[in-house]
């Protein structure tokens, strides 16, 4: 097989990939929450949980979206009961984020489906394959982490 061939099946795996996680993600999180929560609604929702004192510029920065499109998505998260936001007692220009208790449940459904998956991953490779796949995997987020474009 030429390098030129293996390019092009390199690029259809990451494509068809991509474009299958985010199938799924979109999929589950519609689902999940009966249509009311985007994919970056649920992912704003997972950095709150992770974070002690979420803020509108730490979920830009992790997602790498506008300040003014996270600001949009909170917005949205708080209206429909997922999320509070309070000013930052330091800071009153800051807001902190913080999850509901629907905000919280919605989150562990979310962690449930990631585990589910994981689990699906696993039982298509032998146990003696893990810690080659997971060395791929991690190699491919490593490589994206410090793509430059």
């Amino acid at each position: 097989m030429t390098d030129q061939e293996i390019e092009l099946l390199l690029n259809q795996a990451l494509k068809d990939m991509f474009y299958s996680v985010l199938r799924l993600q979109e999929k589950s999180v519609s689902k999940l929450a009966n249509g009311n929560l985007s994919r970056t609604e649920m992912h704003a929702l997972e950095i709150v949980q992770d974070l002690p004192e979420a803020t509108l510029t730490q979920i830009a920065d992790i997602l790498g979206i506008t300040k003014a499109t996270v600001s949009v998505s909170v917005n949205r998260l708080v209206e429909k009961g997922f999320l509070v936001k309070t000013r930052a007692e330091n800071d009153g220009r800051k807001s902190i984020l913080k999850l509901t208790e629907a905000g919280e449940a919605m989150c562990k459904k979310h962690t449930q489906f990631h585990d589910m998956l994981i689990r699906a991953v696993m039982r298509d490779f032998q146990v003696s394959q893990y810690p080659e796949v997971l060395q791929s995997m991690q190699a491919l987020v490593n490589f994206f982490n410090n793509l430059r474009v």
